[in-house]
């Protein structure tokens, strides 16, 4: 039963290309294509359980279409519209159709460049800290903006909003909107040094856990070397709760994605991150972050990747007190096949432990997928 089940994942792939559509183009600076992916993957543990661990296997496809616009122009930005079948071997009460819509758009100005987005994503996964397979809605949008003051300096601004519905577990929806304000200053041609405050409100609906956050930081962007290119800011976190029982939390604060380029072909990053955040079940959380990541194009039509992240999360105003490390472990190859189609294969190991034993979990995802753009 269990091969049948295999051979139907791989058929299921090997089928996709048939729902590919012919490329149009539409007006002179603005192209239509239709998308479709596949994806057959094994998972060990679906609701990332502690003790009832559940194995399945799933097959995913998504068709869809992108309008990519304004070629040559100051403007330019991308629609991508496409739909999840998800369907699970065994568990068919997690058999789900999820929408997603994405959109953003860039404009370059002689001063001013302006960057927008808008989405909606339907989702329906397991998440570390509540350990089943949870539907949700997020509705998200947002706007920055640079403008150039002198020949050296800018000074960059914007606002960032997402809602989160959970639907039907009885999860708290919650609510959050950011605004940044930073100041730059060129100090050589390709570096910039900068400082700023981020501003952010939490909302959570059902539960007396609102709080606002302030990051006071100095930082860096740019090239800091011909090889080493990024961003990275260092500074101070702190955190108010609405409710006046909780005292304020402060701690350090750090952001930073690092990319290292070993060689043509090769390429390292490393992405560090401290900040407070928002768990699925409403509480406050301090989470420290790493992720170390490399890829390689070892062939023309083949492209190798690895990545390793851990994350220290500390639950804030708990008793008994929880801490949680949590260690991620991706790998896996990309083959283009053309222009259109490319097939990938990966594997990841999660691996949860905590204070509480039965926050506990690991898990094993084995997956290939194609994906086609035409």
């Amino acid at each position: 039963m269990k091969n049948k089940r295999r051979l139907a994942l791989l058929a299921a792939i090997s089928a996709a290309p048939a729902f590919a559509a012919p490329f149009l183009a539409i007006g002179e600076n603005a192209e239509l294509f239709v998308t479709a992916g596949t994806n057959a993957r094994f998972e060990d543990n679906i609701t990332l359980s502690s003790s009832a661990e559940q194995s399945d296997e799933i097959v995913e496809f998504s068709p869809g279409a992108e309008l990519v616009f304004g070629k040559g122009s100051l403007t330019s930005g991308s629609l991508t519209v496409f739909e999840r079948f998800i369907a699970y071997s065994d568990h068919s009460k997690y058999n789900d159709e999820l929408a997603n819509v994405l959109f953003k758009s860039n404009y370059e100005g002689a001063k001013l460049t302006l960057q927008t987005n808008a989405s909606y994503i339907e989702s329906s996964q397991a998440t570390r800290d509540v350990q089943s397979i949870i539907a949700s809605k997020e509705l998200a949008a947002g706007v920055n903006a640079e403008l150039t003051v002198t020949e050296k300096s800018k000074i960059g601004t914007g606002v960032q909003f997402s809602d989160v519905n959970y639907d039907p577990v009885a999860l708290p929806d919650r609510s959050i909107y950011t605004i940044p304000v930073n100041y730059f200053f060129a100090v050589r041609p390709k570096l910039d040094l900068s400082t700023g405050i981020q501003y952010r409100h939490t909302n959570v609906d059902a539960v007396d856990a609102d709080s606002d956050d302030y990051y006071f930081n100095v930082g860096a962007r740019g090239e800091f070397t011909p090889k080493l290119v990024g961003n990275f800011s260092v500074g101070y976190n702190l955190r108010e709760f609405d409710d006046s029982t909780l005292d304020s939390e402060g701690s350090y604060g750090l952001k930073s994605g690092l990319t290292y380029l070993y060689s043509p072909k090769t390429q390292f990053t490393l992405d560090l991150s401290n900040d407070f955040a928002t768990g699925s079940a409403g509480g406050g959380q301090e989470v420290m972050a790493a992720t170390v990541g490399a890829s390689s194009s070892v062939a023309a039509d083949l492209t190798v990747r690895a990545s390793i992240s851990y994350q220290k999360i500390d639950y804030l105003n708990t008793t008994p007190s929880r801490t949680d490390d949590y260690l991620v472990f991706n790998t896996g190859a990309t083959y283009t096949i053309n222009e259109h189609a490319s097939l990938t294969a990966a594997y990841t190991y999660l691996d949860n432990a905590s204070d509480i034993s039965t926050s506990e979990f690991s898990g094993n995802v084995l997956s290939i997928s194609a994906n086609f753009r035409y």
